[in-house]
């Protein structure tokens, strides 16, 4: 329900620019294409500052105010969608406009309101290839090795598996292994949950811990065992699945 309000803006947005066109539609013309080429040039600079320069929630930490940050980023994804649509519902407007202007013979602000009614859709483009070409090679420059998997018994005296991993940073800016790998963990296509299983204390949550540019870390995993002795399949990806970092079967030794 409360994602569903974040299209509220976006909603209204639409509607305001069908509404001024139908309203407007008598005007000069010329000079409502102007207008609304200025209205969504300020809408698409809007949506470009929110969207790539965001405003990151720098309240208080902790478990009680989980809900202020869900409110805050509701509140970022309800901007950038209303933005995006007012630019892109007045740019249309704007366009439709323009077309007229020029069958009218207004040539220049036909054209001057074409080029400021899209100019930020071109530049909204260009930075998201730009944002996809780096993510890509962001991604690739993280490696991950299995050093070992090793079986052990966890804090209930069940069977357990510790797996030693080792995460490489080639990238330009501080990763940790929990925020950069998504990890499946199986025993003949059955997940495993995580174990207690002690061991060396700096390797205490070394998952969370920040790998340094050109650096890398050992990373310790422990999970429960659903069939002793069986393999267990490891494959480790992006969050979003789009690029695979390992995939194997390791017996417990």
């Amino acid at each position: 329900m409360l994602g569903m309000l974040a299209f509220g803006p976006a909603v209204f947005a639409v509607v305001t620019a069908a509404i001024m066109l139908i309203v407007f539609r008598k005007k000069d013309p010329g000079k409502m294409a102007v207008v609304f080429s200025c209205i969504a040039f300020i809408f698409g600079i809007t949506h470009i500052v929110c969207e790539f320069f965001p405003f990151e929630y720098t309240g208080p930490d902790g478990i009680d105010y989980i809900g202020q940050a869900i409110v805050w980023g509701l509140m970022i994804q309800s901007i950038l969608y209303g933005t995006l649509a007012a630019y892109i519902s007045f740019a249309v407007v704007a366009t439709v406009s323009a077309v007229r202007a020029l069958r009218k013979g207004r040539r220049t602000k036909g054209t001057v309101s074409l080029i400021l009614a899209w100019i930020c859709g071109f530049v909204i483009c260009c930075l998201v290839v730009t944002n996809i070409v780096r993510d890509v090679n962001h991604k690739r420059n993280i490696r991950v090795e299995v050093r070992e998997v090793t079986a052990a018994v966890d804090s209930d005296g069940d069977p357990a598996a510790v797996i030693l991993y080792e995460i490489y940073n080639d990238t330009k800016r501080e990763i940790t292994y929990h925020s950069s790998i998504y990890e499946e963990v199986t025993q003949n296509g059955r997940s495993l949950s995580h174990a207690i299983v002690k061991g060396p204390e700096e390797l205490k949550d070394s998952d969370i811990k920040a790998v340094a540019p050109g650096g890398s870390r050992l990373v310790r995993k422990t999970y429960k065992l659903k069939e002793p002795g069986a393999k267990v399949e490891i494959v480790l990806r992006t969050y979003g699945g789009d690029y695979t970092y390992l995939t194997g079967k390791y017996t417990p030794k």
